[in-house]
């Protein structure tokens, strides 16, 4: 039986009929979230908690139509996905993609894995500008599985060509297929199957260290079948099949247009002008 919650994230994501926890179902429903909820971080930005409270998540991402970044979406997802019937649980993986560390960095990366009929998958839509649009499969350990954008692969971590020591308890790394390379994008352990206080921990880290991508960048992201669109500070990418357009943001007007309907984000504008005052003044 859905709760409320799961039958407000069903509605959310615009699914229609009666849902059964399906391999099919699973596939539309990853689908849908990349192209609905948004990765973004606008509260670590302007220095603001960011929750984990599950009456908030529901709160932000399905009632005020705003942004998240992996920690909300996967904490959300694992207890959506669980009521919605599905084996569902948290890992913490190191995030590898464009560095090549020689130490290892830490485990902030929330992902998703589900369980079916024996078989584990990657249900992830949380990791910006490069996450999989749909599930890729942990049984599959070396073999290109298809997505609408990229192809992508689990190896394991002694297949990657980083250093053991940047690997700590690590077992597969997730790549992607850049321009005919494979990239490493981030490694997890499906064995490590994490406390929600391990997430907490992670979670201040990620939302409040200077030291923090999330507290140094605005970053979004929102994807479909056809394309990736990001935006990092002032600076608009789309990546689609066979083009990549580049726009900088130039003025307040050009940056709150593009939030309110690229990303389809519902901001106080107040905030947003915050947003774009440190935008501008660390150019």
């Amino acid at each position: 039986m859905q709760s409320k919650i799961s039958t407000r994230y069903l509605t959310k994501l615009g699914f229609e009929g009666d849902f059964s926890p399906t391999l099919a179902n699973l596939k539309s429903l990853l689908s849908l979230h990349v192209q609905t909820i948004p990765f973004g971080n606008f509260s670590s930005f302007l220095g603001g908690e960011v929750s984990l409270e599950q009456d908030q998540l529901v709160q932000k991402l399905l009632i005020e139509n705003r942004e998240a970044y992996c920690l909300e979406h996967s904490t959300l997802t694992r207890i959506v996905l669980t009521e919605l019937g599905y084996k569902a649980y948290n890992v913490l993986g190191r995030v590898y993609y464009q560095s090549t560390p020689t130490t290892s960095p830490v485990r902030t990366h929330l992902v998703t894995l589900v369980r079916i009929e024996q078989q584990l998958f990657l249900y992830d839509p949380g990791f910006g500008g490069m996450t999989p649009t749909t599930i890729v499969s942990l049984n599959n350990i070396g073999e290109t599985q298809s997505t609408p954008l990229e192809d992508f692969r689990f190896v394991d971590v002694a297949q990657c060509d980083l250093d053991s020591a940047a690997l700590t308890e690590m077992k597969y790394m997730l790549q992607a297929c850049i321009h005919d390379e494979w990239v490493n994008i981030y490694a997890i352990n499906p064995e490590q199957q994490i406390a929600m206080a391990d997430a907490l921990i992670a979670n201040w880290y990620i939302s409040t260290s200077p030291e923090s991508l999330f507290t140094q960048y605005l970053m979004l992201s929102t994807a479909n079948a056809e394309m990736r669109i990001t935006l990092k500070d002032r600076v608009l990418r789309t990546h689609g099949k066979g083009r990549s357009d580049k726009q900088v943001l130039s003025s307040f007007d050009d940056f709150e247009q593009t939030i309110k309907s690229v990303f389809r984000i519902d901001i106080a504008q107040q905030k947003l002008k915050a947003v774009w005052e440190k935008l501008t003044l660390n150019p």
